[in-house]
């Protein structure tokens, strides 16, 4: 007989306060997305490891985010306060380290209180923040379809 998995029983905390906030309620699809596979990862580790979250770009990708969506994605996540992306500068070679991340609506690893940056974020704020982000999206999207006419061409 197999032990369970203690890991499968893991939880994340939501309180209603971050889901009637602006930035929750407003968030993309992708933001939530990349919110769900930091949250999975974070319960991987028993919920003890938030701030030494390691999720890869392929990660990313296989939980539906487009690769080339992933980098602003973050940014977005790191504005409205959701998420917190700590760069390593200890290159391995001639490459990168990997980054780490902190749900700032969860307890970080080490620390009892939640830090809630997203709490200082009005309506307004996350709507300019979300409309220059899905701005960003659309030159991308227009600039890709130039390229392949001129290509064609």
């Amino acid at each position: 007989m197999s032990r369970k998995r203690a890991w499968l029983t893991a939880w994340v905390p939501h309180r209603l306060e971050l889901f009637i906030s602006p930035p929750w309620r407003l968030a993309p699809v992708p933001l939530r997305r990349m919110l769900e596979r930091l949250e999975i990862e974070h319960m991987r580790h028993g919920g003890m490891n938030n701030g030494q979250l390691f999720v890869s770009f392929g990660q990313f990708q296989a939980a539906n985010i487009s690769r080339r969506k992933i980098a602003a994605t973050l940014e977005l996540g790191s504005a409205l306060g959701l998420v917190e992306t700590i760069r390593t500068d200890q290159p391995a070679g001639d490459l990168r380290g990997p980054n780490s991340y902190r749900l700032t609506y969860v307890p970080a690893k080490g620390c009892t209180a939640r830090t809630d940056e997203w709490k200082r974020i009005d309506e307004e704020r996350a709507t300019r923040l979300i409309e220059a982000f899905q701005n960003l999206e659309r030159t991308e999207v227009a600039t890709r379809k130039n390229r392949q006419k001129k290509r064609a061409a």
